[in-house]
């Protein structure tokens, strides 16, 4: 009854600060949309009575999720750290902020790289006589789907990590098999983004970063773990990697 009593706590501290940071959010959500707008399209519409205040609210929501995020995984790092053990506190922790930190990384790419330049070449398939009216609710729709895309996708590097951990990878393994992550990385490209080359290039160019990135943290997990527990050969498929 005890950690029940201190789960609500840490809930009830998490929402408290989602809902503060949100209102906060709302204050500035008129500025936020403008500039989501002018930056993509240049100018939005809407088409219902509500649509531009559920979008104001939406907008309030995300930037509060956004800002407060750090401060409720800490409040879930306060209530869970006491029942690990240290080994597992030492890779938990690096885990939890290199996830938060690719995922920012990947919103902030696709805000101001990506998605302006596929706006742009969505847009310039209209004509003299088909002309764009996008609603704002649509535009928010498409933006928050691709910055979620891109902070999934960045989250490589920690996949990678977690299944070097668990010796289901191997750096070797990963070698390896580059030329088929190149083609699964430029199919996944394909599927998030029009399809166009342009904006397909600008969003698997850091995957492909981070991939050979990931290769470097596997193989740094591997030769921690061999310096721990002595000598091994790899599972099988993999083989070590040296140099």
């Amino acid at each position: 009854m005890e950690h029940l009593e201190e789960l609500r706590k840490t809930l009830l501290r998490a929402i408290g600060f989602l809902l503060a940071a949100t209102l906060a959010a709302y204050f500035f959500s008129d500025r936020i949309l403008e500039r989501i707008v002018t930056s993509t399209i240049g100018e939005a519409t809407f088409l219902k009575p509500m649509e531009a205040f559920n979008s104001r609210l939406k907008i309030a929501f995300l930037m509060g999720l956004i800002v407060s995020l750090p401060i409720i995984l800490w409040q879930i790092w306060t209530f869970v750290v006491p029942g690990l053990m240290k080994r597992e506190q030492r890779i938990v922790l690096p885990l939890v902020l290199g996830g938060t930190f690719l995922f920012y990384g990947g919103l902030a790419f696709s805000y101001f790289v990506v998605t302006p330049l596929m706006l742009g070449v969505l847009m310039g398939f209209g004509t003299d006589h088909i002309r764009p009216q996008i609603a704002v609710s649509h535009l928010l729709d498409f933006v928050v789907t691709m910055g979620m895309a891109s902070g999934l996708l960045f989250q490589l590097p920690l996949v990678v990590a977690v299944l070097s951990l668990v010796d289901v990878i191997t750096p070797g393994f990963l070698i390896r098999r580059w030329r088929h992550a190149l083609v699964g990385i430029f199919i996944l490209t394909a599927v998030v983004t029009p399809g166009d080359g342009p904006s397909q290039i600008v969003l698997a160019a850091p995957i492909v970063v981070l991939y050979f990135a990931s290769v470097l943290i596997a193989r740094a997990i591997w030769r921690a773990k061999q310096k721990n527990n002595g000598p091994a050969a790899e599972p099988p498929g993999g083989g070590p990697l040296h140099g």
